[in-house]
């Protein structure tokens, strides 16, 4: 079929209301978004005038409603190239074409792409992805680009969530970590479809009042690492909140997608995919952590602690992880800073972490960074929550109820 033959017509053709969304369980962890107390706190902050904002790591995008509603420019950013998918696909331009076509429309157009896979549905590989079902995959995805823009746009992103059901992984003893080959879902094509279609939907009926139209903005998107995007200008206000220390391997969390997304063009690499290395492999812990000691006085005392603890898993890990996860991020931050204005505000929303028992607070870290950057730092906002439930257990403190909290870092000349 010519890309020609993949232009549909007016959806005057095809604008029958149907009943659709049924029972489906979505899990909105799926399309992390900030409490509402977060955005409450810094809606108050900002002013109603237009602002050039920046999130550069942006993750699944909490704040494009946020800067839509108001009428902001937004720069998003984001090394993983799924989340620059999806996160197009959450603008309320593309939330327009799906309201003007309809869901039985686009779900007509989802099968008509994917219809090289109709007949998968249990499937057994060493792979991340199957041959066969890879084919179809990467044959949907050329006939995405068939369509209009914003329709692509949609396309392209509910096909990226088609991904996981499709796929042969494994799951591993890290919850957000899978292990490359395995068994496929059962679902037939169209269940996967309806699914991941349903996702959107139920994004768009609770972002965007269907009754009025919001203010213009502007929502730019980007996929690199972010310490090393420089905008083409300053943005009047940084928001942005960096993973937790235990969410550090972007790609390995994603690992059936960004197979797929390296057999469509993205520089991805097999090793890329896998956790089991990325520790053993860490050739620059001696500089790194003569780099985070020097700068903090309280990530010397930490990371000191755990290099001193009897436990081997922290002499061979956790040590480590924890030194790059502090100097990553300190060097995300050194680039990132080179893109507020001169008189502009960066607000960093931060979760402690935990390590047996200890309290890991990360905003005592990038605060000592700041200062020794001729920045001012200083947290204004404190909210008590256990994003890793009430009680954390572990090994040698099974009884411990760690009091963590959500912190807003505000950073300014």
């Amino acid at each position: 079929m010519k890309d020609n033959e993949l232009k549909r017509p007016s959806p005057a053709i095809h604008n029958t209301k149907v009943k659709n969304g049924g029972n489906i369980k979505i899990l909105w962890s799926e399309y992390a978004s900030y409490r509402r107390s977060v955005l409450n706190y810094i809606k108050d902050q900002l002013p109603e005038k237009p602002l050039v904002i920046y999130d550069p790591m942006a993750g699944t995008a909490p704040l494009i409603p946020f800067v839509v509603a108001r009428g902001y420019t937004a720069f998003f950013n984001d090394i993983l190239p799924l989340h620059y998918y999806t996160n197009r696909a959450k603008t309320y331009q593309v939330c327009k074409c799906f309201r003007k076509y309809e869901f039985q429309w686009f779900r007509k157009e989802l099968l008509h792409c994917m219809s090289s896979l109709r007949k998968k549905h249990l499937c057994v590989s060493e792979k991340w992805i199957d041959d066969q079902v890879l084919k179809g995959l990467i044959h949907s995805w050329k006939s995405a680009e068939g369509y209009d823009n914003d329709i692509a746009t949609l396309l392209k992103a509910v096909i990226l969530r088609c991904i996981r059901p499709l796929s042969s992984y494994t799951k591993s003893g890290n919850p957000t970590w899978f292990k490359i080959g395995g068994v496929s879902s059962n679902q037939s094509l169209s269940e996967i479809i309806n699914e991941s279609l349903t996702v959107f939907q139920r994004y768009f009926d609770g972002s965007y009042n269907s009754q009025s139209a919001p203010p213009n903005n502007k929502c730019i998107f980007y996929s690199q690492d972010a310490a090393n995007l420089h905008l083409k200008s300053k943005a009047d206000v940084i928001i942005t909140s960096p993973p937790y220390c235990n969410r550090l391997e972007y790609f390995v969390q994603y690992g059936p997608e960004n197979y797929f997304l390296s057999q469509v063009g993205h520089p991805i690499l097999p090793t890329d995919l896998t956790g089991t290395t990325k520790v053993r492999d860490y050739f620059s812990f001696a500089e790194d952590f003569k780099f985070v000691t020097n700068l903090s006085a309280y990530a010397n005392q930490l990371l000191n602690k755990i290099k001193k603890s009897p436990n081997p898993d922290d002499q061979s890990y956790y040590l480590k992880y924890y030194t790059r996860y502090f100097a990553d991020i300190c060097r995300i931050f050194l680039g990132v800073i080179d893109n507020l204005s001169i008189k502009g505000k960066m607000y960093v929303v931060l979760q402690d972490n935990g390590h047996r028992g200890e309290l890991i607070e990360i905003d005592r870290v990038l605060t000592s960074f700041f200062k020794k950057k001729d920045w001012h730092a200083k947290v204004i906002q404190t909210w008590e929550v256990h994003h890793l439930g009430l009680r954390n257990v572990s090994k040698n403190h099974a009884f411990v109820r760690r009091k963590q909290f959500e912190k807003i870092l505000l950073v300014e000349r």
